[in-house]
């Protein structure tokens, strides 16, 4: 199979799509600014785009009744924002935060449905990332329940450098504690432990990695996990 352009500066996803049947859709595929802080879709909203992520990171958040948000997960350049619309629903229930600014190719969800029905690369390439999304999901949800606060966090910050491809990224406490649903406290303290280990450097709302392997050996089987499911699916883009 022919990728359409160079893997490393693209959408995983699309670059896995044969190059003829790229360059069928590419007039479809608009590009857009993934704003900090943006949002692309609220609870309750018509999904009337996907995004296919170059750059940057999207969070899937569920709004709890306390006015709280949990993140169920994150994507990035590995996926696609906007699955819902694939599987033929046209209303989301969660809210999607642009978590890191970057850039992204959007598509018109009523376009994706229509080549849905063709079943060609494109979508057979959805099914192989809706199990890969089903399977991170699984995985997170199992992770927040079973593992420490410290594990979580180098999970965390493993899977963000994975898509943004830096070392260094704007992240407050409040920020990442109502990312993982724990108190600003608790991740103080890993912030803490993790500077003194030498593995991050953590100032003024900018953590730098450090040691990369060092937060892979604390944090949980789940980063591996996940990344070997993308592995498996589209190799090690």
């Amino acid at each position: 199979m022919s990728a359409a352009f160079p893997k490393n500066r693209e959408n995983v996803l699309l670059a896995q799509l044969p190059r003829a049947e790229y360059q069928r859709l590419q007039p479809q595929l608009e590009p857009v600014a993934l704003a900090h802080r943006s949002v692309l879709y609220e609870p309750g909203d018509a999904v009337r785009h996907v995004y296919f992520p170059r750059s940057g990171a999207v969070s899937m958040l569920a709004d709890l009744t306390e006015g709280q948000s949990i993140e169920l997960t994150s994507l990035g350049r590995e996926g696609m924002v906007g699955l819902r619309a694939f599987l033929g629903e046209t209303i989301t229930p969660f809210r999607f935060l642009v978590q890191a600014p970057g850039e992204a190719l959007r598509l018109e969800a009523e376009f994706l449905q229509v080549e849905s029905q063709r079943q060609g690369p494109l979508h057979q390439l959805l099914c192989r990332y809706t199990s890969a999304f089903l399977m991170q999901l699984a995985q997170l949800a199992a992770c927040n329940g079973l593992h420490t606060v410290k594990q979580r966090c180098c999970r965390w910050l493993l899977l963000m450098q994975d898509r943004i491809r830096a070392d260094a990224f704007p992240l407050t406490q409040d920020f990442w504690a109502r990312m993982l649903g724990v108190r600003r406290a608790s991740v103080a303290d890993v912030a803490r432990a993790l500077q003194r280990d030498g593995l991050i450097r953590y100032r003024r709302g900018v953590v730098t990695i450090l040691h990369r392997a060092g937060l892979e050996r604390s944090s949980c089987e789940c980063y591996r996990l996940v990344r070997r499911e993308y592995s498996q699916q589209f190799g090690d883009a």
